[in-house]
């Protein structure tokens, strides 16, 4: 297959911004990691190294924080042990153990980054990857034009090989080779399993999962085909793949004949358990029916990967129970002026943790507005603070809003990892003395929310 002009001309340009070395491995023992360069246009947006690997989606992979200068310069060095995959805003890495590399990565535009150092083609080839979350070749919709799932089956296959053929002309790794294969089978996987979500979106047809499987039919020997042997443990090295395989074993795929065969393996079924398990933890901390479900894991047989990482999630969560002392953390208020959370310590401290794009947190605004004026004057701090990367739409809400600027706070979601911030809203209650009281506190509209107030106010 010919490749277009404008996906080559795109690559290539980005290759003339590489400087290629050899990525072969080699026998040395500097596993130290550097990195330099410059990050563009990136706002209030987590200026973070992300490990892609498999521990990452417990909350446990080596993720590194990036310190900028005024020009968003910056310069970063970490041991590896072995290659990985890392994110850094849109844009996929391939780090290995002793290697350096300069980047300008752009937050807006993935495909603008420019590399230079060691396996730098590799980091050109990852930058024009498709976005799985966009529905990979879909590109959010704008590559849809048509109602026929058939359509975007022939797109996927185009993309498909367009990208193999620029991994067969990259001298990588063969270990690089093997993952970058299983993420074009996924990708083509997922653009046509993604394809009646965006056909909702441009009014083809409702959102109604039996028009989902309907939409599919024509291409069930396609997913079939396409799917034979990735339950394979291998596959489980691939970020992708963790995020997709839930779809392999649907059972409503499965009755529409869609993966039919496909189950996990003992392997796959204990990330499944663990990965329940996990997911209650951070919503709602370390409870005591948690705990008992923790023991239980680590009673069964599971594996010691596993079992190591139970216990790691658990020595991360003790710190937040009930009675802990609080961490501090820095805010900066809509005026620019910095306000650790630690200026409210003498007061039973709620803190509303949202932001504008979070639907179910605007939702609370006018509750928590009303908890406010109802304890004005009663020794309760209320601390709205926003993860917003967009610091213009946030300004503009608060202005639409006639929200108080030197009240409402700011803060980059990075900043409150040790509170095991996942998903917002959240909300925190702090006592006086600056302990814990909850850092799952129930949202402003339920009456536990004023009951909870009123029973640590009489107690101070």
């Amino acid at each position: 297959m010919r490749i277009p002009l404008s996906y080559s001309v795109i690559f290539l340009c980005l290759l003339a911004f590489s400087v290629v070395f050899s990525c072969s491995k080699t026998e040395s023992t500097n596993n130290q990691v550097k990195l330099s360069g410059k990050l563009i246009n990136w706002g209030n947006a987590s200026q973070i190294i992300n490990s892609n690997a498999l521990e990452a989606d417990f909350g446990l992979g080596e993720d590194h924080k990036i310190e900028t200068d005024e020009q968003g310069s910056f310069s970063l060095s970490f041991d590896l042990n072995e290659p990985t995959y890392f994110s850094l805003g849109r844009n996929k890495l391939y780090l290995q153990p002793g290697h350096e590399l300069y980047m300008e990565v752009n937050y807006r535009d993935p495909e603008a980054a420019v590399f230079k150092g060691e396996c730098a083609h590799l980091q050109a080839y990852l930058s024009g990857v498709a976005f799985p979350k966009s529905g990979s070749y879909l590109e959010g919709g704008s590559n849809l034009n048509s109602d026929d799932v058939m359509e975007t089956v022939h797109l996927a296959k185009e993309k498909t090989e367009e990208r193999r053929m620029l991994l067969n002309q990259l001298d990588a790794p063969k270990d690089f080779v093997a993952l970058e294969e299983m993420r074009l089978k996924l990708d083509e996987m997922n653009t046509i399993l993604s394809m009646p979500i965006y056909g909702s979106f441009k009014g083809y047809w409702d959102v109604a999962e039996t028009q989902k499987f309907e939409v599919l039919q024509p291409a069930k020997s396609v997913l079939n085909e396409l799917s034979e042997g990735i339950m394979d443990d291998d596959y489980m090295q691939h970020p992708n793949f963790r995020d997709m395989m839930y779809e392999f074993v649907d059972a409503q795929m499965h009755e529409n004949g869609i993966f039919s065969g496909l189950k996990f393996t003992a392997f796959m079924n204990e990330y499944d358990a663990l990965g329940a398990l996990v997911k209650q933890m951070e919503l709602e901390g370390l409870t005591v029916n948690i705990q008992q479900q923790a023991n239980s894991f680590m009673a069964a047989e599971h594996s010691a990967e596993y079992k190591e990482m139970v216990q790691a999630k658990l020595a991360e969560y003790e710190k937040l129970i009930p009675g802990k002392p609080a961490m501090d953390v820095v805010f900066a208020n809509a005026l620019g002026e910095e306000v650790p959370l630690s200026n409210f310590k003498g007061k039973l401290i709620y803190v509303d943790l949202w932001a504008t794009w979070c639907g179910p947190c605007i939702e609370e605004l006018p509750a928590f507005e009303q908890l406010k004026a109802d304890y004005a004057g009663k020794g309760v701090a209320f601390v709205p603070v926003s993860i917003d990367t967009n610091l213009e739409q946030w300004q503009k809400y608060l202005t639409t809003h006639d929200l108080p600027k030197e009240k409402e706070y700011l803060i980059n979601r990075l900043d409150l990892s040790d509170y095991k911030v996942i998903t917002i809203p959240r909300y925190l209650l702090i006592d006086s003395d600056f302990n814990i009281v909850s850092v799952f506190a129930p949202k402003p509209s339920l009456p536990e929310t004023r009951a909870l107030l009123d029973l640590h106010l009489a107690e101070e």
